[in-house]
């Protein structure tokens, strides 16, 4: 449950990133709609990927 959760949290920060830089184009609507839309995108991805993500880092940390 923990790889979850830190799965979320940082793909969740990872698209809060991306989201930010869309405002560029639409101006500050767009910005609050790309960070909205990448972050849940973000924390989605990382819920699922984040223990697949932990087990390999162990498993490189470990050779």
């Amino acid at each position: 449950m923990k790889s979850r959760i830190f799965g979320s949290l940082t793909g969740a920060a990872v698209g809060f990133m991306i989201g930010g830089g869309t405002g560029i184009v639409g101006g500050i609507f767009g910005a609050v709609a790309g960070v909205l839309v990448f972050t849940a995108i973000g924390a989605a991805w990382g819920w699922s990927a984040g223990p697949d993500l932990v087990r390999t880092i162990q498993r490189w940390r470990g050779r």
